[in-house]
């Protein structure tokens, strides 16, 4: 395989080029198509087969405040010690399973959090620092099992807080690795799934948020790391595993780090997902010539973000929880959400745009944006059917208000952008997260794509459970990229879409999710 290895995060041409040639186009899905080879799609789960394990509590406390308040929250560190229960809820409510259904010969799980294709290649991996009710090590989360397998024993928070260049992991007692997968979606989108590494790693991260925000443990969020040191402790092999994003539970009580042990090679086996898995040299080229190699590349890339200057995005206004006083429980939206399939067509009312707006500029405690509230994104929107506005292109401006770009009947176009998904056609409202990417990379390097992608996943992410803890549904939706730019224009000149979100009334009423836990045995046998 050819790739681009040695080229730097600097070179910028090499995140633009890889974006140009993943667009989607009224022509490109047209063209002939790989076709899924349905007999070799991905176990959606990574297992460990021969590692210890320990088993999650089947009980375990759900947040019951709304997200509203648990994102208006101003509130210091909660301490906690490691408690299994609180793993166990932070884990389920982040990426546990929800719902199980049986499709002719298949069984489908689906989770708590969003992803394209229900493929879910975002894995995580706790680095535990402190004695508590697990001992010190890295351990991997299996949803299936709800268990965490131990793959090191030791405190590694010294060596991620270096590899990071962190104090926040050197000082707390938990960090949550998130990592993709890469075959487990490029299965289904080839080389344009690299972009689905952030949506979806992002949309989760989204869940782990506002679950450890309701718990008082003040996460933020990391993207800059020397990325070689990082996946040497998850074990991961870069062209089939790579680690995207380091969240910090600041929380989570720890003492001083000790020595770690040396970082080997993990010893245990995983059962293979499929039985032919290819490799894509778009995403493999795409991810290295965004690494960082370096603690003093980190160090320049942190620098880059302080300095970066996007006073037009910045926000000014924060989820008020007493605008959604009824909104549901945090716990009881997430065992709600899922991705709405058919919306009626009925208007929805300005709360919930207000809601879906604030969470899109609400200030996220993370190292690839400034403090103060700075966004990468743009939030452009058509509005189908909306109390109180009248159908058109909009634009949603820092001061929260909507500036009209064009009034008129748009929901056929909607539907076209979104693919030619009926979707797009019949929901309330479209959103389309665009930046200035070319801006972006210039400060951040190629690793600027990495976190773009990634702060529409979690944008995305909280739209769904704003959307859902108010009664309504959403859907994330792929998109034409260069006609959604067209369509915006001059608004959106210079700028290219990262994601669109649909949201709207379902057509149905859909049940509720449960809490699954050790409903699921892996089908070993043959596999490993």
């Amino acid at each position: 395989m050819q790739t681009s290895m040695g080229v730097g995060n600097w070179d910028v041409s090499k995140g633009l080029a890889y974006h140009e040639e993943t667009k989607h186009s009224y022509i490109s899905v047209r063209l002939p198509g790989r076709g899924l080879d349905w007999e070799n799609k991905p176990y959606p789960f990574k297992v460990y087969l021969d590692a210890p394990k320990v088993q999650l509590p089947k009980s375990f406390p759900s947040p019951t405040c709304n997200l509203f308040e648990a994102l208006s929250e101003r509130r210091t560190p909660t301490p906690r010690g490691i408690e299994l229960s609180l793993i166990a809820e932070l884990l389920f409510y982040t990426a546990g399973i929800t719902r199980i259904k049986d499709y002719g010969w298949e069984r489908v799980y689906f989770r708590a959090s969003p992803a394209t294709g229900n493929l879910h290649e975002t894995e995580l991996y706790l680095v535990v620092g402190t004695e508590g009710e697990l001992e010190p090590g890295l351990y991997h989360f299996d949803p299936c099992e709800f268990s965490l397998s131990l793959l090191r024993r030791g405190d590694y928070r010294d060596y991620l807080a270096r590899a990071a260049l962190s104090h926040d992991v050197r000082e707390s007692g938990l960090s949550v690795i998130l990592s993709s997968v890469a075959w487990r979606n490029a299965w289904k989108y080839g080389p344009r799934s690299y972009r689905h590494w952030f949506w979806d790693g992002g949309a989760l991260c989204a869940n782990l948020l506002a679950v450890s925000m309701a718990e008082g443990l003040s996460p933020r969020v990391l993207m800059g790391f020397v990325d070689s040191e990082v996946n040497a402790l998850i074990g991961s092999e870069v062209a089939k595993e790579a680690a995207l994003a380091i969240v910090v539970l600041r929380g989570v009580q720890a003492s001083s780090p000790g020595s770690h042990p040396p970082v080997e090679p993990i010893k245990y086996k995983t059962m293979s997902y499929s039985r032919r898995e290819a490799e894509y040299p778009e995403i493999v080229e795409a991810y290295h010539t965004s690494c960082l190699r370096t603690q003093e590349e980190v160090e320049r890339w942190r620098g880059e973000v302080a300095g970066m200057q996007f006073p037009s995005q910045r926000s000014a206004s924060s989820p008020t929880s007493r605008r959604h006083s009824r909104a549901r429980p945090l716990g009881e939206t997430i065992l709600l959400r899922g991705s709405t399939r058919r919306f009626s067509r009925t208007p929805i009312g300005g709360d919930v745009l207000r809601a879906v707006t604030e969470v899109l500029v609400h200030p996220i405690d993370a190292d690839f944006m400034p403090r103060g509230g700075v966004t990468l994104l743009e939030r452009f929107l058509i509005v189908n059917a909306l109390d109180g506005t009248a159908p058109g292109s909009y634009l949603h401006e820092p001061s929260g208000g909507l500036l009209n770009l064009r009034l008129g009947d748009f929901r056929r176009i909607a539907g076209y952008l979104c693919l030619e998904q009926e979707l797009g056609s019949d929901a309330a409202l479209v959103l389309f997260l665009m930046t200035r990417l070319e801006s972006v990379l210039r400060a951040l390097g190629n690793r600027g794509y990495r976190a773009a992608q990634f702060e529409a996943g979690i944008r995305v992410g909280l739209v769904y459970l704003a959307s859902y803890s108010l009664g309504v549904g959403a859907t994330g939706l792929t998109f034409y990229d260069d006609d959604v730019r067209e369509f915006f224009s001059p608004a959106s000149e210079g700028m290219e879409n990262m994601m669109t979100v649909a949201v709207g009334n379902p057509s149905y009423k859909s049940k509720p999710g449960r809490i699954h836990v050790n409903e699921c045995i892996h089908p070993q046998r043959g596999r490993s």
